[in-house]
């Protein structure tokens, strides 16, 4: 092992600046600091690293990097620099921060650690007669003279005391310069146990049984002859241990343990090197298992995940089925998610898989919440105190009805530029409809406003028995439809360029509730009834045609408002009641609902399905919905 001789050379100390150089002993060995202290209680605070150390010793080069962090971590106030050597057997651990290390090598010198703000550390062995020099930041302007003086051949000591007075005589710096040179030197020494039992004679040779590796014979004797020539040295007892040595050929032989560093090395490597197979051993061992389970999990769900993908995929063309097979599939996962989401490894992938089956059956039930519906337009832009009581859909217009004001406000609904009528002409506005540009109304007989004019209201049929209790209207093509509860009956009238005919009755099969019960009606070529128990109504030529609502999951119960046309692929149900806005295909099946608090007060609605839009209108407000084309 390798003998550790230390040579400070530390400037005279201040308040404010402090350096010292310090040795403390390791079982295999040495750790050597040369600390440097800068600002306010600067050789408390040393003083106080330097008792720390005599109680907790870095012993590996892991606690030395500890340390050596811990140190940087505590001066906050303090500015320190600070150079460490750990000898444990052979090896040297060098560790600094803001300081420099050199070594001293044959005949050359280098740098093997420079300055940095952070922790700095390097390994390695040592060779005899290595010099290691250690400086503080500020011994770094002695490096030149150092590096001079091993050249001229100068031993460690001479060095050190070349630079004594130059260092102590740097009075601007001198309070935190420090250099510490450490010699290497060989120092040969074993721990021999002799044990030797007198009591039990055999016949047998001395034998040395040696653990580690060769030593020098020079250094190590067999016992035989180590006792010879102990007792053979003086010639006056020659005889007496002649004779004594020939004796203990008779007894036990003696065992010689030799222990070294390198055994124990062996050992811990050994030790080392067992764990490691045993923790890899393990980690495979919980590797596969944890392949395994997964995998297990991953085919259990596999089949439900792919019935889900087709659910997705068929949705638009039956979303009926598609909707209930996701929703069988969502309750065989909610069953394997609670027996086995809880378990470890695979838990997940059940959770997951639930998670996003559910998301698929949300995402393709067609149901949406909205909180607040986001608001198109205000009317009173246009028109204070305005308040809609009718509002239709024709060519990209709006077109908004207050019948107590006897007013009407035309919206293009891509610009937002208004054009707007009177409708004092008209006594009373019972019912209104658009199509084709022209505004139809009911009141007082039946009344046009073409809405690409700037043309007042025009009497198209007057006043008669067919119209004068009249409730709702409707328009398709050349035809203007009436429904009068008085009558219980839909008069129908057919317009041409010059005059409107009279009117006939159009229902033949009897409606199957009261006429006042009737909310709604919309045309397409057919005449679809809403009424006020949530009932739709589809006539075809006064006939009554079969219709059902189909995938929805809360039925219509209260008064409906309708709106469909010829152009348009679906149908278009508000519940007020129910705060929603239902889309059905024609045929009855359930495709889409959004539903919002604001709905709650809409008093009519119209659906721009080309665009993808509907606009439902409560008072002056104007809120619009984006439907899914």
């Amino acid at each position: 092992m390798w003998s550790l001789r230390v040579t400070p050379i530390v400037g005279l100390p201040t308040y404010v600046e402090w350096s010292q150089a310090a040795t403390f002993p390791l079982p295999s060995g040495k750790f050597v600091i040369l600390l440097s202290v800068r600002g306010d209680s600067a050789a408390v605070f040393g003083q106080s690293i330097l008792s720390e150390l005599e109680t907790l010793t870095p012993s590996t080069a892991q606690e030395l990097h500890i340390f050596l962090t811990d140190l940087l971590e505590k001066s906050t106030e303090q500015a320190i620099s600070v150079a460490c050597l750990l000898q444990d057997g052979e090896k040297m651990s060098l560790g600094a921060v803001r300081a420099n290390i050199l070594l001293h090598r044959d005949s050359s010198t280098g740098r093997v650690l420079p300055n940095s703000d952070e922790v700095s550390l390097r390994f390695g062995k040592s060779k005899e007669d290595d010099v290691y020099i250690l400086l503080n930041e500020h011994g770094e302007q002695f490096v030149p003279a150092i590096e001079q003086r091993f050249s001229q051949g100068l031993v460690a000591e001479a060095v050190a005391t070349s630079l004594v007075s130059a260092v102590q005589s740097n009075t601007d710096k001198s309070g935190s310069a420090a250099i510490a040179l450490v010699e290497v030197s060989s120092q040969a020494t074993k721990e021999v146990a002799i044990v030797v039992d007198q009591t039990v004679p055999v016949e047998v040779e001395p034998e040395v049984s040696e653990v580690g590796p060769e030593v020098n014979n020079d250094q190590q004797q067999s016992a035989p002859d180590s006792v010879f020539r102990k007792f053979m040295g003086t010639s006056k007892y020659a005889g007496t241990q002649l004779w004594l040595l020939l004796r203990s050929f008779r007894f036990k032989q003696n065992t010689v343990y030799v222990r070294s560093t390198y055994s124990q090395w062996r050992r811990k490597v050994a030790l080392l090197v067992a764990t490691i197979v045993v923790l890899m051993l393990i980690i495979i061992g919980a590797r596969w298992r944890y392949n395994m389970l997964q995998t297990t999990a991953k085919q259990e769900v596999a089949p439900l995940e792919e019935r889900l993908g087709v659910a997705r995929t068929t949705v638009a063309e039956d979303p009926i089925a598609a909707r209930r097979e996701a929703a069988q599939i969502v309750a065989e996962l909610d069953v394997l998610a609670n027996t086995k989401g809880k378990e470890r490894f695979v838990g997940g992938i059940y959770t997951t898989a639930l998670r996003s089956a559910q998301e698929t059956l949300t995402s393709i039930s067609g149901k949406v919440a909205v909180e607040e519906l986001p608001v198109f337009y205000d009317l009173r832009l246009a028109q204070s105190e305005f308040v809609t009581s009718f509002s239709h859909f024709t060519n990209g217009k709006g077109v908004f009805i207050d019948a107590e004001k006897k007013h009407a406000i035309v919206l293009q609904l891509a610009t937002k530029q208004i054009t707007q009528f009177s409708l004092a002409d008209i006594t009373q506005v019972q019912a209104s409809a658009a199509s084709d540009d022209t505004l139809y109304l009911l009141g007082d007989g039946l009344w046009e406003i073409e809405l690409n004019s700037e043309e007042s209201p025009k009497q198209i049929k007057e006043v008669g028995d067919s119209n004068r209790a009249g409730t709702l209207l409707g328009s398709f093509g050349v035809y203007r439809y009436v429904l009068n509860p008085e009558k219980r009956n839909v008069f129908r009238y057919t317009q041409s360029a010059e005059s409107v005919s009279d009117p006939i009755g159009w229902i033949i099969d009897p409606l199957s509730v009261s006429y006042e019960d009737i909310t709604s009606l919309s045309i397409d070529g057919d005449i679809w009834f809403g009424t006020s128990a949530g009932e739709i109504l589809r006539y075809a030529s006064g006939r009554k045609q079969s219709f059902a609502v189909s995938g929805q999951e809360e039925a219509f119960a209260n008064s409906l408002l309708l709106t469909t046309s010829a152009d348009d692929k679906n149908l278009y149900v508000l519940d007020t009641d129910k705060q929603r806005l239902v889309i059905l295909s024609k045929d009855g099946v359930f495709l889409r609902e959004v539903r919002s608090p604001s709905i709650a007060t809409v008093t009519s609605f119209f659906v721009d399905e080309v665009n993808g839009a509907a606009y439902l209108t409560s008072g002056s407000t104007v809120y619009m919905i984006a439907l899914e084309r």
